[in-house]
């Protein structure tokens, strides 16, 4: 799954998942964004495309926004269908007066 003549090793397939990808303590922004609440809809999503070796010390996916993103505006995007209830909360907006969200 992973081309060597392309630098970094950029993965082939567009599923091929590469594991556990933690963004904690390295700056990136993804570590903030959040999941779009019920009356909320996502600004960027992933593009499953992967980068690194699976499960490796440095890996990456790619996320593009979907929309012009005004300054002090939430991320958001879509954990998935059933994240909250396996964490055993409920799913709310996290839009404030402050740091908006893009509503449906």
């Amino acid at each position: 799954n992973i081309d060597p003549k392309v630098k970094g090793g950029r993965t082939l397939k567009r599923d091929n998942y590469n594991g556990v990808l933690n963004p904690g303590n390295t700056g990136d922004v993804i570590q903030y964004a959040g999941c779009p609440g019920p009356n909320e809809r996502q600004n960027m999503k992933s593009t499953f495309q992967y980068f690194g070796l699976r499960n490796g010390e440095i890996g990456g996916l790619e996320f593009v926004t979907l929309m012009d993103v005004p300054k002090n505006t939430q991320l958001l995007h879509w954990y998935g269908s059933d994240w909250w209830a396996d964490r055993g909360m409920k799913r709310c907006d996290v839009g404030t007066k402050r740091y908006p969200a893009a509503l449906r």
